[in-house]
C-alpha cells in the first residue's frame, strides 16, 4: 500500500488529475472538496501529506493549516493561484511546508511532493532504542544538547525542558542543520539543498526568512535573543553552544 496523500482541491479536473498522477507515482491518494472534509480526515487518521488549495468553498486552506497545526505537522504542500507574496507568506506563516502556483507543472509538484514526504519520514518517530542515557548500541550519541534543548538524533524530536516541541519536519531538519554547523553557520544555499531538496530556482529569499522567523518563535529566546542569528552575506547560525 501506498503513502496516503490528502488532496483537497474543489475543482474536480484538478483534483482527478492530481490523484491520478500521485496514484501512478504509487501514493494512495484521496480527495475532499471543501476545509471542513479536509480537516475531518487529517484529524481522524495520519496521512504522509496534504496538498491543500488555499482558496476552497466555505473555510478556506489558510484556515485548515492552522487548525491542523494545533494538533499535526502533517506537512501541508499550499495550491495556490494567488501570485502575490502576501498570501504565499501568509500560507508559510500559518504552517505551510511548500506551496506551488497554478497553474503548475505536474512534475514539479511530484518532485516537491517526493521531497516533503521524504523529510517527514527522515524526522518521524522510528522508536528510540539505545543502550542507556544517550549512547546506542554501538555507542554512538542519541541527543545533541544546546541549553534547555535535547535533540533526539533518530527521529530529529526535539525537546525544551523535557517537553517536545510541535516542529514541523522542514522546521526539525533546519534545527538539526544549526546545530550541526555549530559554532560554523549554514549558508542559504546548504538550507535548500538539506530542506528543500531542490537547487533553490524555485524558492525564493522570502520563503526561507518566514520559515527561519517562524522557527525562531517557536525555540524562543537566548540571553534576551533569538536562538539563530542572521549571519550577513553567509546565512544563519545557532547562537547556543552544543553539546555534541
Amino acid at each position: 500500500m501506498g503513502k496516503r496523500i490528502l488532496v483537497v482541491e474543489d475543482e474536480k479536473s484538478v483534483r482527478e488529475g492530481l490523484m491520478e498522477a500521485l496514484l501512478d507515482k504509487g501514493y494512495e491518494p484521496f480527495g475532499v472538496v471543501s476545509g471542513e472534509e479536509a480537516l475531518k480526515e487529517l484529524r481522524r487518521e495520519p496521512w504522509a501529506l496534504c496538498i491543500l488549495d488555499v482558496k476552497l468553498p466555505g473555510e478556506s486552506g489558510f484556515w485548515v493549516c492552522k487548525k491542523l497545526r494545533e494538533v499535526s505537522n502533517t506537512p501541508v504542500l499550499f495550491l495556490t493561484a494567488f501570485s502575490d507574496e502576501a498570501n504565499v507568506v501568509r500560507g508559510l506563516e500559518l504552517g505551510g511546508d511548500d506551496y506551488v502556483a497554478k497553474p503548475f507543472r505536474l512534475k514539479e509538484l511530484l518532485s516537491r511532493v517526493q521531497a516533503l514526504i521524504r523529510r517527514s519520514e527522515c524526522s518521524g518517530n522510528r522508536g528510540e532504542g539505545g543502550e542507556g542515557e544517550g549512547r546506542d548500541s554501538g555507542g554512538r550519541k542519541q541527543y545533541w544538547r544546546s541549553d534547555r534543548f535535547r535533540l533526539n538524533l533518530k527521529n530529529r524530536k526535539l525537546e525544551r525542558n523535557g517537553e517536545e516541541l510541535l516542529l514541523t519536519p522542514k522546521e526539525c531538519q533546519m534545527v538539526y542543520l544549526f546545530m550541526e554547523a555549530w559554532p560554523g553557520a549554514v549558508s542559504r544555499e546548504e538550507l535548500v539543498r538539506a530542506v528543500w531538496d531542490r537547487s533553490g530556482q524555485y524558492i525564493e529569499d522570502n520563503t526561507i526568512r518566514v520559515h527561519v522567523s517562524r522557527l525562531r518563535e517557536k525555540l524562543g529566546s537566548f540571553d534576551g535573543d533569538s536562538y539563530i542569528e542572521t549571519v550577513r552575506g553567509t546565512g544563519y547560525r545557532w547562537r547556543a553552544p552544543v553539546e555534541r
